[in-house]
């Protein structure tokens, strides 16, 4: 009924705070619905007392199971610390017991106990000196170590710094090479442009040649023909006249064409060479200097030519009015022809500037190929040094690593050997010899410490022969309780928990 009484409180609660909560929404609604027109819809759900009693007690009985199973853990902690404490108390009234008995056959032999005194105080000299001895070894020790640190380090450094110089070396060196390959570029460049410009300087003298040969040729012919032909230019002339001035008028109408087709192409031109000026390094100005000498000596040219074709062209006019119709059809023939002829003249020259802007196109891909190529073997070689630099580093560190596990280890070992040598003193220290023990008696014996050296059993596993020397051994450790034992935790666990050691007093 008691327990029943809780339960009950908590379901009226519950049901109280039901009713508040559904009035407060019910006020809440009513306001909703003089503010907005729509209405909405609430669920509630209804709660039963005994689900909610159910849930309480479900509630509690949790409760009661964690604080049971944290009372059992608490129990089992304060169980064990018990037991260790009563496995010590039990230790030391054996020691306590052990003790008495000693005690008592000391006093038998007062005085063996002062002989054994005096030789206890040598012992504890010397046990001094050699703490101290093992002090100064382990400031040696910590001193070497520390040294030996810096100089890793100033090797490192040193070994840093070459490779910085060597890596400052070998790009200075790439740089060079890439300096010394474009300048023989561009003198092949050069020297290309210069024999480009021979052979067509060679070209235009022997074009010359032809022509200055072939004019004479016609002024010849033409001679002929005028004195051939000069009993006919009366009835001819007027008819020669007309057709003579729709050739006239042919001829500008050509000569327009061409000026016009020679204007857009020197600006078409003029524009390419243009990009391709703005798209090339300054190493090109050279290049391109040249370029535009030829371009206006070529421009010279074509101007003087014209003006004496032009010159030609008034002549032949002149000497036109003059001829016959038959005549004034051949020259337009023959005018035709050398039209054709420089047509095809100034292709075959537009061909050779598109072969020349190909091949200079193409050396200027392979330059920067090559310098690509350059680049990435730099490159390459660069990783290949961080490369190298990064594995020295992991070695050295492996190193440094190994060498750090085998002082840790040394360190270790010279820690249990003074650990072990100390324990040996301490027990020396507290044995009492037996009255008919022999010289030269020596028995093997496993201790069981605590993490704070206290000693929780000793046994002789290896006896002497002398049952009375093996149990004056083992109370002689149990007396030298708490034995002496690093203060590290881990070597304590590996080398200390349990351990073995030959009783052997001197």
């Amino acid at each position: 009924m008691k327990s029943f009484k809780p339960s009950l409180a908590q379901a009226i609660a519950l049901h109280i705070l039901i009713v508040l909560l559904f009035s407060f929404s019910f006020l809440t609604e009513t306001d909703d619905a003089q503010m907005s027109p729509p209405a909405d819809i609430i669920e509630a759900t209804v709660l039963d007392g005994a689900e909610i009693d159910a849930e309480a007690e479900r509630l509690k009985q949790n409760e009661t199971n964690k604080q049971q199973a944290e009372k059992q853990h608490q129990e089992q902690l304060e169980n064990a610390r018990k037991a260790e404490e009563q496995l010590l108390q039990q230790a030391k009234k054996q020691r306590v017991l052990e003790e008495q008995k000693i005690q008592e056959a000391a006093e038998k032999r007062k005085q063996e106990a002062l002989e054994e005194k005096k030789m206890q105080e040598q012992l504890a000299a010397k046990r001094k000196e050699e703490e101290k001895k093992l002090e100064e070894a382990k400031e040696r020790q910590a001193l070497e170590q520390k040294k030996a640190k810096e100089a890793a380090e100033k090797q490192k450094q040193v070994e840093l710094d070459k490779q910085k110089e060597a890596a400052e070396k070998q790009k200075q060196a790439e740089l060079e090479k890439q300096k010394e390959l474009a300048e023989k570029q561009r003198e092949v460049e050069k020297q290309k442009l210069l024999e480009k410009q021979k052979q067509q300087e060679m070209e235009r003298e022997a074009k010359l040649k032809e022509q200055k040969l072939a004019e004479e040729a016609r002024e010849k012919q033409q001679e002929a023909e005028i004195k051939k032909l000069e009993q006919e230019k009366k009835l001819q002339e007027q008819k020669a006249l007309e057709q003579q001035k729709k050739l006239q008028e042919q001829k500008n109408e050509e000569a327009k064409r061409q000026e016009q087709a020679k204007q857009v192409e020197a600006k078409a031109k003029a524009e390419k060479e243009k990009q391709l000026a703005d798209e090339k390094a300054k190493a090109e100005k050279e290049k391109q200097a040249a370029l535009n000498a030829e371009k206006a000596k070529q421009a010279a040219e074509a101007e003087a030519r014209a003006k004496a074709e032009k010159d030609k062209q008034l002549a032949a006019e002149k000497a036109e009015k003059e001829r016959q119709a038959k005549i004034a059809a051949e020259k337009a023939e023959k005018e035709r022809m050398a039209a054709e002829a420089e047509a095809k003249a100034k292709a075959e020259k537009e061909r050779q500037a598109k072969l020349a802007a190909e091949k200079a196109e193409k050396a200027e891909k392979e330059r920067l190929a090559a310098e690509a190529a350059a680049k990435a073997k730099a490159e390459q070689e660069r990783q290949a040094a961080i490369a190298a630099a990064e594995k020295a580093e992991k070695e050295r560190q492996a190193a440094e690593a190994a060498a750090a596990a085998a002082a840790k280890a040394a360190s270790d070992k010279q820690a249990v050997d003074s650990a072990k040598q100390m324990i040996a003193r301490k027990v020396e220290g507290a044995w009492t010899r037996p009255i008919n023990a022999t010289q030269g008696l020596r028995c093997t014996i496993q201790v069981k410490l605590l993490a704070s050296g206290d000693v929780m059993d000793a046994v002789v596993i290896g006896s002497s022969g002398d049952p009375i020397f093996d149990r004056s051994a083992e109370n002689a450790v149990r007396k030298a309780s708490p034995l002496p034992v690093p203060q590290d935790r881990n070597l304590f666990n590996q080398e200390f928990r349990v351990f073995t050691f030959v009783f052997k007093p001197e």
